[in-house]
Protein backbone atom coordinates (compact mmCIF):
# COMPACT_ATOMS: atom_id res chain seq x y z
CA UNK A 1 0.00 0.00 0.00
CA UNK A 2 1.32 3.36 -0.60
CA UNK A 3 2.27 6.00 1.52
CA UNK A 4 -0.10 9.14 1.85
CA UNK A 5 2.48 10.83 3.11
CA UNK A 6 4.70 10.77 0.30
CA UNK A 7 1.68 11.73 -2.07
CA UNK A 8 1.61 14.89 0.12
CA UNK A 9 4.88 16.15 0.02
CA UNK A 10 5.79 14.44 -3.55
CA UNK A 11 5.92 16.78 -6.20
CA UNK A 12 2.80 17.27 -8.66
CA UNK A 13 2.97 15.35 -11.94
CA UNK A 14 2.88 16.94 -15.28
CA UNK A 15 -0.95 16.91 -15.63
CA UNK A 16 -1.73 17.32 -12.36
CA UNK A 17 0.53 20.67 -12.26
CA UNK A 18 -1.05 21.59 -15.83
CA UNK A 19 -4.49 21.47 -14.40
CA UNK A 20 -3.84 23.70 -11.50
CA UNK A 21 -2.12 26.36 -13.09
CA UNK A 22 -4.58 26.56 -15.54
CA UNK A 23 -7.35 26.74 -12.67
CA UNK A 24 -5.84 29.49 -11.20
CA UNK A 25 -5.15 31.07 -14.19
CA UNK A 26 -8.63 31.74 -14.90
CA UNK A 27 -9.69 32.35 -11.43
CA UNK A 28 -7.37 35.87 -11.69
CA UNK A 29 -8.62 36.23 -14.98
CA UNK A 30 -12.07 36.42 -14.68
CA UNK A 31 -11.83 37.42 -10.90
CA UNK A 32 -16.00 39.17 -10.72
CA UNK A 33 -16.67 38.43 -13.82
CA UNK A 34 -17.51 34.97 -12.81
CA UNK A 35 -21.23 34.62 -11.41
CA UNK A 36 -21.29 33.15 -8.19
CA UNK A 37 -22.96 29.87 -7.75
CA UNK A 38 -26.58 30.11 -6.25
CA UNK A 39 -26.95 28.89 -2.99
CA UNK A 40 -30.31 26.82 -3.12
CA UNK A 41 -33.18 29.17 -1.64
CA UNK A 42 -31.34 32.33 -1.99
CA UNK A 43 -32.19 35.03 -4.24
CA UNK A 44 -31.44 39.00 -4.98
CA UNK A 45 -34.19 40.92 -6.82
CA UNK A 46 -32.85 44.44 -8.03
CA UNK A 47 -35.10 47.60 -9.17
CA UNK A 48 -34.22 51.27 -10.13
CA UNK A 49 -34.66 54.02 -12.87
CA UNK A 50 -34.97 52.62 -16.64
CA UNK A 51 -34.55 55.77 -18.48
CA UNK A 52 -33.52 59.22 -16.98
CA UNK A 53 -30.94 62.26 -17.69
CA UNK A 54 -27.33 62.20 -16.59
CA UNK A 55 -27.97 65.25 -13.91
CA UNK A 56 -31.21 63.45 -12.45
CA UNK A 57 -30.64 60.70 -9.37
CA UNK A 58 -30.84 57.09 -10.64
CA UNK A 59 -31.71 54.64 -7.60
CA UNK A 60 -31.24 51.53 -7.23
CA UNK A 61 -32.83 48.67 -5.11
CA UNK A 62 -32.04 44.53 -4.03
CA UNK A 63 -34.04 42.49 -1.82
CA UNK A 64 -32.49 39.37 -0.53
CA UNK A 65 -33.77 36.65 0.49
CA UNK A 66 -33.47 33.22 1.99
CA UNK A 67 -36.81 30.50 0.73
CA UNK A 68 -39.04 33.80 1.06
CA UNK A 69 -37.46 35.12 3.99
CA UNK A 70 -35.46 38.76 4.19
CA UNK A 71 -31.93 38.35 5.04
CA UNK A 72 -31.24 41.11 7.08
CA UNK A 73 -27.58 43.00 8.01
CA UNK A 74 -26.24 41.45 5.10
CA UNK A 75 -22.87 42.51 2.42
CA UNK A 76 -24.16 43.15 -1.51
CA UNK A 77 -22.06 44.02 -3.51
CA UNK A 78 -23.33 46.15 -6.64
CA UNK A 79 -21.72 45.77 -9.50
CA UNK A 80 -21.45 47.28 -13.15
CA UNK A 81 -20.78 46.01 -16.58
CA UNK A 82 -17.43 47.65 -17.44
CA UNK A 83 -14.69 46.97 -20.85
CA UNK A 84 -16.26 43.29 -20.95
CA UNK A 85 -16.41 42.29 -17.37
CA UNK A 86 -18.42 43.12 -14.01
CA UNK A 87 -16.68 45.77 -11.56
CA UNK A 88 -17.61 45.98 -8.34
CA UNK A 89 -19.12 49.48 -7.39
CA UNK A 90 -20.03 49.76 -4.09
CA UNK A 91 -21.08 47.29 -1.23
CA UNK A 92 -24.40 47.89 0.55
CA UNK A 93 -26.10 46.73 3.47
CA UNK A 94 -29.50 45.20 3.92
CA UNK A 95 -31.99 46.71 6.25
CA UNK A 96 -34.87 44.12 8.58
CA UNK A 97 -36.47 43.56 5.78
CA UNK A 98 -34.01 42.45 3.53
CA UNK A 99 -33.65 45.42 0.97
CA UNK A 100 -31.17 47.74 0.11
CA UNK A 101 -31.06 51.01 -1.69
CA UNK A 102 -28.50 52.88 -3.39
CA UNK A 103 -27.85 55.64 -5.73
CA UNK A 104 -25.49 55.78 -8.75
CA UNK A 105 -24.83 58.50 -11.59
CA UNK A 106 -23.75 57.18 -14.83
CA UNK A 107 -23.12 59.16 -17.47
CA UNK A 108 -23.92 57.18 -20.49
CA UNK A 109 -26.59 54.14 -20.40
CA UNK A 110 -25.22 51.31 -17.97
CA UNK A 111 -25.58 47.98 -16.80
CA UNK A 112 -26.01 47.38 -13.37
CA UNK A 113 -26.57 43.82 -11.04
CA UNK A 114 -26.22 42.88 -7.27
CA UNK A 115 -23.84 39.74 -6.01
CA UNK A 116 -22.89 37.88 -3.41
CA UNK A 117 -21.17 34.25 -2.55
CA UNK A 118 -25.27 32.82 -2.26
CA UNK A 119 -27.01 34.62 -5.51
CA UNK A 120 -26.80 37.04 -8.38
CA UNK A 121 -29.74 39.26 -9.34
CA UNK A 122 -31.02 39.95 -13.11
CA UNK A 123 -29.23 42.99 -14.88
CA UNK A 124 -30.85 46.58 -14.39
CA UNK A 125 -30.10 48.62 -17.26
CA UNK A 126 -30.10 52.31 -16.61
CA UNK A 127 -30.33 54.15 -19.93
CA UNK A 128 -28.97 57.79 -19.63
CA UNK A 129 -30.66 60.22 -22.50
CA UNK A 130 -29.36 64.00 -22.94
CA UNK A 131 -31.12 66.26 -20.52
CA UNK A 132 -31.66 69.01 -23.15
CA UNK A 133 -30.44 69.91 -26.37
CA UNK A 134 -28.38 73.35 -27.12
CA UNK A 135 -29.40 74.84 -30.33
CA UNK A 136 -27.34 77.28 -31.99
CA UNK A 137 -29.73 79.67 -34.39
CA UNK A 138 -30.02 83.25 -35.82
CA UNK A 139 -32.54 86.01 -36.65
CA UNK A 140 -35.73 87.17 -34.64
CA UNK A 141 -39.45 87.03 -35.57
CA UNK A 142 -41.27 85.13 -38.32
CA UNK A 143 -39.51 85.80 -41.51
CA UNK A 144 -42.02 87.39 -43.65
CA UNK A 145 -41.55 90.76 -45.61
CA UNK A 146 -39.14 93.55 -44.70
CA UNK A 147 -35.92 93.11 -42.06
CA UNK A 148 -35.40 95.35 -39.80
CA UNK A 149 -32.16 95.15 -39.65
CA UNK A 150 -31.51 94.73 -43.48
CA UNK A 151 -33.42 97.73 -44.15
CA UNK A 152 -31.28 99.50 -41.69
CA UNK A 153 -27.92 97.92 -43.36
CA UNK A 154 -30.29 98.89 -47.06
CA UNK A 155 -30.21 102.25 -45.43
CA UNK A 156 -26.91 102.85 -44.54
CA UNK A 157 -25.34 101.36 -47.62
CA UNK A 158 -27.60 104.12 -50.13
CA UNK A 159 -30.96 102.48 -50.56
CA UNK A 160 -34.33 104.92 -50.21
CA UNK A 161 -36.92 103.99 -48.83
CA UNK A 162 -38.87 102.52 -52.15
CA UNK A 163 -35.46 100.33 -52.94
CA UNK A 164 -35.86 98.94 -49.39
CA UNK A 165 -39.60 98.13 -49.69
CA UNK A 166 -38.98 97.23 -53.32
CA UNK A 167 -36.65 94.88 -52.21
CA UNK A 168 -38.35 93.20 -49.39
CA UNK A 169 -41.97 92.98 -50.63
CA UNK A 170 -40.69 91.68 -54.69
CA UNK A 171 -43.55 92.66 -57.05
CA UNK A 172 -45.16 95.21 -55.30
CA UNK A 173 -45.74 98.74 -55.77
CA UNK A 174 -44.66 101.96 -53.65
CA UNK A 175 -47.08 103.80 -54.63
CA UNK A 176 -49.78 106.96 -53.16
CA UNK A 177 -52.96 107.43 -51.72
CA UNK A 178 -55.41 109.73 -50.38
CA UNK A 179 -55.08 110.74 -46.85
CA UNK A 180 -58.24 110.33 -45.29
CA UNK A 181 -57.45 111.50 -41.97
CA UNK A 182 -59.13 108.96 -40.35
CA UNK A 183 -58.63 107.81 -36.38
CA UNK A 184 -57.97 104.27 -35.54
CA UNK A 185 -58.82 102.87 -31.99
CA UNK A 186 -55.47 101.39 -30.50
CA UNK A 187 -55.85 99.14 -27.37
CA UNK A 188 -53.81 100.62 -24.49
CA UNK A 189 -55.59 98.33 -20.99
CA UNK A 190 -57.54 95.63 -21.12
CA UNK A 191 -55.48 92.32 -21.86
CA UNK A 192 -56.35 89.18 -19.23
CA UNK A 193 -52.90 89.83 -17.61
CA UNK A 194 -53.71 93.49 -16.74
CA UNK A 195 -55.40 94.77 -13.72
CA UNK A 196 -58.42 94.90 -12.74
CA UNK A 197 -58.55 98.97 -12.14
CA UNK A 198 -56.50 101.77 -13.39
CA UNK A 199 -55.89 105.22 -12.62
CA UNK A 200 -55.84 108.31 -15.08
CA UNK A 201 -53.50 111.23 -14.38
CA UNK A 202 -52.98 114.30 -16.47
CA UNK A 203 -49.70 115.41 -16.66
CA UNK A 204 -50.74 119.52 -17.37
CA UNK A 205 -54.11 121.07 -18.80
CA UNK A 206 -57.34 120.33 -17.89
CA UNK A 207 -59.30 116.93 -18.41
CA UNK A 208 -63.23 116.15 -19.06
CA UNK A 209 -64.98 112.75 -18.70
CA UNK A 210 -68.08 112.38 -20.91
CA UNK A 211 -70.31 109.27 -21.28
CA UNK A 212 -71.33 107.69 -24.38
CA UNK A 213 -73.60 110.56 -25.75
CA UNK A 214 -70.55 113.00 -25.06
CA UNK A 215 -72.31 114.88 -22.11
CA UNK A 216 -69.86 115.71 -19.72
CA UNK A 217 -69.65 113.95 -16.11
CA UNK A 218 -66.25 115.45 -14.65
CA UNK A 219 -64.17 117.87 -15.24
CA UNK A 220 -60.52 118.60 -13.23
CA UNK A 221 -56.89 119.32 -14.03
CA UNK A 222 -53.33 117.82 -13.68
CA UNK A 223 -54.34 117.59 -9.64
CA UNK A 224 -57.50 115.49 -10.13
CA UNK A 225 -57.22 112.18 -10.84
CA UNK A 226 -60.21 109.34 -12.80
CA UNK A 227 -60.09 105.74 -11.05
CA UNK A 228 -61.52 103.25 -13.54
CA UNK A 229 -63.97 100.41 -12.16
CA UNK A 230 -65.58 97.41 -14.36
CA UNK A 231 -69.27 96.32 -13.02
CA UNK A 232 -71.52 93.82 -14.95
CA UNK A 233 -73.40 96.94 -15.93
CA UNK A 234 -70.82 98.81 -17.43
CA UNK A 235 -67.57 101.36 -16.06
CA UNK A 236 -67.55 103.32 -13.19
CA UNK A 237 -65.15 106.07 -12.24
CA UNK A 238 -64.05 107.94 -8.89
CA UNK A 239 -62.59 111.27 -8.89
CA UNK A 240 -59.86 111.86 -6.42
CA UNK A 241 -57.63 114.82 -5.28
CA UNK A 242 -54.76 113.91 -2.72
CA UNK A 243 -56.12 110.46 -2.00
CA UNK A 244 -59.78 112.24 -1.25
CA UNK A 245 -62.39 111.16 -3.15
CA UNK A 246 -64.85 114.31 -4.51
CA UNK A 247 -67.45 112.58 -6.63
CA UNK A 248 -68.26 109.22 -7.73
CA UNK A 249 -69.77 108.17 -11.02
CA UNK A 250 -72.29 105.10 -11.96
CA UNK A 251 -71.57 102.41 -14.11
CA UNK A 252 -71.38 103.44 -17.54
CA UNK A 253 -71.41 101.45 -20.74
CA UNK A 254 -68.71 103.89 -22.35
CA UNK A 255 -66.93 106.89 -20.97
CA UNK A 256 -64.54 109.24 -22.75
CA UNK A 257 -61.44 111.27 -21.48
CA UNK A 258 -60.43 114.24 -23.36
CA UNK A 259 -57.85 116.89 -22.31
CA UNK A 260 -56.52 120.07 -23.43
CA UNK A 261 -54.01 120.83 -25.92
CA UNK A 262 -55.94 117.59 -28.82
CA UNK A 263 -57.85 117.80 -31.74
CA UNK A 264 -60.71 118.09 -29.45
CA UNK A 265 -60.06 120.30 -26.94
CA UNK A 266 -57.65 123.50 -27.68
CA UNK A 267 -55.58 124.67 -24.61
CA UNK A 268 -52.55 123.59 -22.59
CA UNK A 269 -50.69 120.27 -23.50
CA UNK A 270 -50.38 117.25 -21.25
CA UNK A 271 -49.95 113.97 -21.16
CA UNK A 272 -52.42 110.88 -19.77
CA UNK A 273 -51.28 108.13 -18.14
CA UNK A 274 -52.73 104.94 -17.64
CA UNK A 275 -51.78 102.82 -14.23
CA UNK A 276 -50.81 99.50 -16.25
CA UNK A 277 -50.44 100.69 -19.86
CA UNK A 278 -46.69 100.46 -21.55
CA UNK A 279 -47.42 104.15 -23.28
CA UNK A 280 -48.75 107.65 -22.42
CA UNK A 281 -50.83 109.66 -24.65
CA UNK A 282 -50.55 113.23 -25.79
CA UNK A 283 -52.67 112.91 -29.06
CA UNK A 284 -56.64 111.81 -29.52
CA UNK A 285 -58.62 110.98 -26.58
CA UNK A 286 -59.65 107.35 -24.37
CA UNK A 287 -62.82 105.47 -24.63
CA UNK A 288 -63.18 103.26 -22.15
CA UNK A 289 -65.69 100.57 -22.03
CA UNK A 290 -65.78 96.91 -20.57
CA UNK A 291 -66.16 94.00 -23.04
CA UNK A 292 -64.48 91.49 -21.05
CA UNK A 293 -63.40 91.44 -16.76
CA UNK A 294 -61.71 94.20 -16.46
CA UNK A 295 -62.03 97.99 -17.88
CA UNK A 296 -60.86 98.15 -21.55
CA UNK A 297 -59.01 101.39 -22.18
CA UNK A 298 -58.74 102.32 -26.25
CA UNK A 299 -56.58 105.78 -27.72
CA UNK A 300 -58.45 107.16 -30.55
CA UNK A 301 -55.47 108.73 -32.68
CA UNK A 302 -55.18 109.50 -36.33
CA UNK A 303 -53.74 107.19 -38.73
CA UNK A 304 -50.93 108.86 -40.70
CA UNK A 305 -49.39 110.75 -38.08
CA UNK A 306 -51.05 110.65 -34.17
CA UNK A 307 -50.51 106.74 -34.46
CA UNK A 308 -47.66 106.57 -36.53
CA UNK A 309 -45.68 109.11 -34.25
CA UNK A 310 -46.31 106.80 -30.94
CA UNK A 311 -45.23 103.74 -32.95
CA UNK A 312 -42.30 102.36 -31.31
CA UNK A 313 -40.73 99.80 -33.82
CA UNK A 314 -37.59 100.59 -35.05
CA UNK A 315 -35.10 102.67 -33.15
CA UNK A 316 -35.48 106.52 -33.84
CA UNK A 317 -31.67 106.85 -33.46
CA UNK A 318 -31.10 105.04 -36.75
CA UNK A 319 -32.47 107.78 -38.35
CA UNK A 320 -30.02 110.80 -37.06
CA UNK A 321 -27.12 111.34 -39.52
CA UNK A 322 -24.66 109.13 -36.96
CA UNK A 323 -26.00 106.02 -38.00
CA UNK A 324 -27.06 106.90 -41.45
CA UNK A 325 -30.97 104.78 -41.61
CA UNK A 326 -33.24 107.71 -42.53
CA UNK A 327 -34.66 105.61 -44.87
CA UNK A 328 -35.27 102.75 -43.01
CA UNK A 329 -37.24 104.64 -40.81
CA UNK A 330 -39.18 105.66 -43.46
CA UNK A 331 -39.22 102.25 -44.89
CA UNK A 332 -40.94 101.22 -41.56
CA UNK A 333 -43.49 104.32 -41.45
CA UNK A 334 -44.80 102.97 -44.50
CA UNK A 335 -45.11 99.51 -43.67
CA UNK A 336 -46.93 100.44 -40.49
CA UNK A 337 -49.22 103.00 -42.38
CA UNK A 338 -50.07 99.97 -44.80
CA UNK A 339 -50.85 97.31 -41.61
CA UNK A 340 -52.87 100.01 -39.73
CA UNK A 341 -55.45 100.86 -42.70
CA UNK A 342 -56.15 97.00 -43.40
CA UNK A 343 -56.91 96.29 -39.56
CA UNK A 344 -59.28 99.88 -40.13
CA UNK A 345 -60.81 98.26 -43.26
CA UNK A 346 -61.94 95.50 -41.06
CA UNK A 347 -63.28 97.05 -38.37
CA UNK A 348 -63.11 96.89 -34.15
CA UNK A 349 -62.27 93.70 -32.81
CA UNK A 350 -64.59 92.09 -30.81
CA UNK A 351 -62.80 90.58 -27.61
CA UNK A 352 -60.84 94.39 -27.52
CA UNK A 353 -63.07 96.38 -29.35
CA UNK A 354 -60.26 98.05 -30.86
CA UNK A 355 -58.64 97.67 -34.53
CA UNK A 356 -55.43 97.35 -33.26
CA UNK A 357 -53.24 96.38 -29.95
CA UNK A 358 -50.56 98.16 -28.43
CA UNK A 359 -47.99 95.30 -28.67
CA UNK A 360 -46.71 92.91 -31.10
CA UNK A 361 -49.89 91.19 -30.97
CA UNK A 362 -50.12 94.14 -34.03
CA UNK A 363 -47.82 96.63 -34.01
CA UNK A 364 -45.63 98.46 -30.78
CA UNK A 365 -47.24 101.63 -29.63
CA UNK A 366 -46.17 103.79 -26.76
CA UNK A 367 -47.61 106.67 -27.89
CA UNK A 368 -45.62 109.85 -26.07
CA UNK A 369 -43.01 107.92 -24.95
CA UNK A 370 -42.08 106.76 -28.04
CA UNK A 371 -42.94 110.81 -30.18
CA UNK A 372 -41.35 112.68 -27.50
CA UNK A 373 -38.51 109.95 -26.50
CA UNK A 374 -34.84 109.84 -27.25
CA UNK A 375 -34.55 111.15 -30.91
CA UNK A 376 -38.35 111.51 -31.55
CA UNK A 377 -38.36 114.22 -33.68
CA UNK A 378 -36.28 112.18 -35.89
CA UNK A 379 -38.74 109.51 -36.14
CA UNK A 380 -41.73 112.12 -36.85
CA UNK A 381 -39.09 113.80 -39.30
CA UNK A 382 -39.53 110.06 -40.94
CA UNK A 383 -43.23 109.84 -40.48
CA UNK A 384 -43.95 113.13 -42.31
CA UNK A 385 -41.73 112.13 -45.47
CA UNK A 386 -44.06 109.32 -46.24
CA UNK A 387 -46.91 112.23 -45.74
CA UNK A 388 -47.60 114.40 -48.99
CA UNK A 389 -49.86 116.73 -47.15
CA UNK A 390 -49.76 119.36 -49.64
CA UNK A 391 -51.61 116.96 -51.83
CA UNK A 392 -53.61 115.61 -49.40
CA UNK A 393 -51.77 112.02 -50.03
CA UNK A 394 -49.73 109.51 -48.39
CA UNK A 395 -47.30 106.09 -49.30
CA UNK A 396 -48.11 102.59 -49.39
CA UNK A 397 -47.38 99.94 -50.51
CA UNK A 398 -49.59 97.84 -53.45
CA UNK A 399 -49.68 94.32 -53.95
CA UNK A 400 -49.53 92.84 -57.56
CA UNK A 401 -53.70 92.85 -57.83
CA UNK A 402 -52.84 96.84 -57.23
CA UNK A 403 -54.53 96.86 -53.97
CA UNK A 404 -53.34 97.78 -50.39
CA UNK A 405 -50.51 95.13 -49.42
CA UNK A 406 -50.48 93.14 -46.69
CA UNK A 407 -46.78 94.45 -45.14
CA UNK A 408 -46.00 92.02 -42.61
CA UNK A 409 -42.49 92.56 -40.88
CA UNK A 410 -39.85 91.47 -38.80
CA UNK A 411 -36.70 92.39 -36.41
CA UNK A 412 -33.77 90.23 -38.25
CA UNK A 413 -33.65 87.16 -40.71
CA UNK A 414 -31.38 84.38 -39.88
CA UNK A 415 -29.36 81.52 -41.43
CA UNK A 416 -30.00 77.99 -41.27
CA UNK A 417 -27.48 75.34 -42.74
CA UNK A 418 -26.79 76.55 -46.23
CA UNK A 419 -29.78 78.87 -46.26
CA UNK A 420 -30.71 82.06 -45.56
CA UNK A 421 -33.12 84.88 -45.93
CA UNK A 422 -36.43 85.85 -45.28
CA UNK A 423 -39.84 82.95 -45.51
CA UNK A 424 -42.55 82.55 -48.00
CA UNK A 425 -45.70 83.35 -45.97
CA UNK A 426 -46.72 79.98 -46.90
CA UNK A 427 -44.17 78.45 -45.21
CA UNK A 428 -43.97 80.64 -42.12
CA UNK A 429 -47.58 81.12 -41.60
CA UNK A 430 -48.98 78.28 -43.73
CA UNK A 431 -51.27 80.91 -45.11
CA UNK A 432 -52.36 81.25 -49.02
CA UNK A 433 -49.22 82.03 -51.09
CA UNK A 434 -48.72 85.85 -51.85
CA UNK A 435 -46.34 86.78 -54.57
CA UNK A 436 -44.79 89.65 -52.83
CA UNK A 437 -44.18 87.57 -49.58
CA UNK A 438 -41.80 85.40 -50.87
CA UNK A 439 -38.40 84.23 -49.70
CA UNK A 440 -35.26 86.59 -50.73
CA UNK A 441 -31.95 86.38 -49.55
CA UNK A 442 -31.19 88.44 -46.97
CA UNK A 443 -26.97 89.40 -46.28
CA UNK A 444 -28.26 92.54 -45.47
CA UNK A 445 -29.15 91.37 -41.57
CA UNK A 446 -26.21 89.77 -40.61
CA UNK A 447 -24.00 93.14 -42.26
CA UNK A 448 -25.61 95.50 -39.99
CA UNK A 449 -24.11 96.70 -37.08
CA UNK A 450 -24.81 96.09 -33.89
CA UNK A 451 -27.42 93.51 -34.92
CA UNK A 452 -27.93 91.33 -31.46
CA UNK A 453 -29.78 88.57 -33.83
CA UNK A 454 -26.95 87.23 -35.80
CA UNK A 455 -26.09 84.49 -33.56
CA UNK A 456 -27.59 82.96 -30.16
CA UNK A 457 -28.04 80.12 -28.47
CA UNK A 458 -31.52 78.46 -27.87
CA UNK A 459 -31.93 75.66 -25.24
CA UNK A 460 -34.74 72.87 -25.74
CA UNK A 461 -35.35 70.66 -22.29
CA UNK A 462 -35.81 66.97 -22.27
CA UNK A 463 -39.18 67.82 -21.13
CA UNK A 464 -40.61 70.14 -24.11
CA UNK A 465 -39.15 67.53 -26.67
CA UNK A 466 -40.97 64.59 -24.95
CA UNK A 467 -44.22 67.26 -25.55
CA UNK A 468 -43.11 68.26 -29.04
CA UNK A 469 -42.42 64.50 -30.52
CA UNK A 470 -45.02 62.83 -27.90
CA UNK A 471 -42.46 60.43 -26.49
CA UNK A 472 -41.74 59.11 -23.36
CA UNK A 473 -37.57 59.61 -23.28
CA UNK A 474 -36.32 61.35 -26.44
CA UNK A 475 -32.82 59.64 -26.80
CA UNK A 476 -31.84 62.21 -29.97
CA UNK A 477 -33.13 65.39 -32.26
CA UNK A 478 -32.09 66.84 -35.01
CA UNK A 479 -33.40 68.99 -38.34
CA UNK A 480 -34.11 66.89 -41.14
CA UNK A 481 -35.81 70.01 -43.55
CA UNK A 482 -35.99 73.30 -44.06
CA UNK A 483 -37.57 75.95 -45.60
CA UNK A 484 -35.83 77.98 -48.52
CA UNK A 485 -35.42 80.83 -45.60
CA UNK A 486 -33.25 78.08 -43.82
CA UNK A 487 -35.94 78.18 -41.14
CA UNK A 488 -36.68 75.12 -39.73
CA UNK A 489 -39.74 72.41 -41.61
CA UNK A 490 -39.60 69.07 -40.22
CA UNK A 491 -37.62 67.38 -36.86
CA UNK A 492 -36.58 63.97 -36.05
CA UNK A 493 -36.57 62.59 -32.41
CA UNK A 494 -35.47 58.35 -31.43
CA UNK A 495 -36.79 57.98 -28.27
CA UNK A 496 -35.10 55.58 -25.81
CA UNK A 497 -36.75 52.74 -26.97
CA UNK A 498 -35.75 53.41 -30.79
CA UNK A 499 -39.16 54.49 -31.64
CA UNK A 500 -38.77 57.37 -34.51
CA UNK A 501 -40.85 60.42 -34.43
CA UNK A 502 -41.10 63.18 -37.39
CA UNK A 503 -42.82 66.21 -37.21
CA UNK A 504 -43.10 68.93 -39.77
CA UNK A 505 -44.91 72.26 -38.74
CA UNK A 506 -44.83 76.13 -39.99
CA UNK A 507 -41.84 78.11 -39.30
CA UNK A 508 -43.83 79.95 -37.15
CA UNK A 509 -45.08 76.81 -35.65
CA UNK A 510 -41.69 75.52 -35.13
CA UNK A 511 -40.59 79.51 -33.53
CA UNK A 512 -43.31 79.71 -30.88
CA UNK A 513 -43.10 75.82 -29.88
CA UNK A 514 -39.41 76.06 -29.19
CA UNK A 515 -40.19 79.26 -27.73
CA UNK A 516 -36.88 80.67 -29.56
CA UNK A 517 -35.95 84.47 -31.06
CA UNK A 518 -36.53 82.86 -34.36
CA UNK A 519 -36.65 79.25 -36.45
CA UNK A 520 -33.29 78.90 -38.30
CA UNK A 521 -31.12 77.03 -36.71
CA UNK A 522 -28.20 75.98 -37.61
CA UNK A 523 -26.76 72.82 -35.26
CA UNK A 524 -28.51 70.59 -32.71
CA UNK A 525 -26.02 69.28 -29.69
CA UNK A 526 -27.11 66.87 -26.81
CA UNK A 527 -26.59 68.57 -23.47
CA UNK A 528 -26.43 66.58 -20.44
Amino acid sequence: MRDVSSLISAPPGPRLARAVTSALALFLAIGLSAVPAAAAGYTLSAAGTSTTTASEPKRLSVVYRYNDAPVRDATVSLQRYSGGRWVRVKYVTTGSTGQARTTVNPSVTTKYRFATSRATSATVTVTVVPGSWSIAGSGNGHGVGMSQWGAYQMARTGSTASDILRYYYPGATVDTTTNPWTSIDVQVLGRTTDPATTTLSLSAGSWRLLDGDLTQLATGTSARKVSIARTTSGVTAKITENGTVLQTIGARPTLYLEWTGTDYWAGTSGTVTVAGAQGSYRHGRLRITSPNARPNVVNQVVINDEYLYGLDEMPSLWGTSGYGGAAALEAQAVVARNYAILDKIEGLKAACDCHLYDDTSSQNYTGWKKEGGEAGATWRAAVDATRQDGAATVLIVRNTSGGIAETPYFASSGRGGSYSGTANNQDAFGTAAQSHLAHVADPYSAQAPGNPYVSWTGILTQAKATSIFQLGWVGSVKVTARYSSGQIKTMQAVSDKGVTRTVTKTAEGWRINLGFRGSWAHTVTARK
